[in-house]
């Protein structure tokens, strides 16, 4: 079974973690013919972000976590996510819900 690897690099996005990762789930039930990873990589939010991501990774097993030192940049630190996903593909989005979901079959 193929694996697609979600990547979300968040930085003081506590308010949007869960909501997203709860419809990214809800989406790829909908593709069963595949396997997935959520992959959030932290650029050292201070919101409670962290937290929150750890809660979900406590939770599922498919969501994983990359929490950085400090922060790396919006260039860095997506490129560095994306060298740790596992899956057959991968594909990036934003935390902020810029990236609909729904487009997650036709990417």
């Amino acid at each position: 079974m193929a694996t697609i690897s979600i990547l979300i690099p968040t930085y003081n996005e506590v308010e949007n973690v869960k909501a997203l990762s709860a419809a990214i789930q809800k989406e790829m039930e909908q593709l069963a013919k595949y396997d997935y990873e959520i992959l959030f990589i932290d650029n050292d939010s201070k919101d409670g972000t962290r937290e929150r991501i750890r809660e979900l990774c406590a939770g599922c097993g498919k969501i994983k976590a990359i929490l950085n030192a400090k922060n790396f940049g919006q260039n860095n630190s997506p490129y560095y996510g994306l060298t740790q996903t596992m899956g057959d593909c991968a594909i990036l989005m934003c935390a902020d819900f810029q990236d609909p979901v729904e487009m997650i079959p036709k990417l």
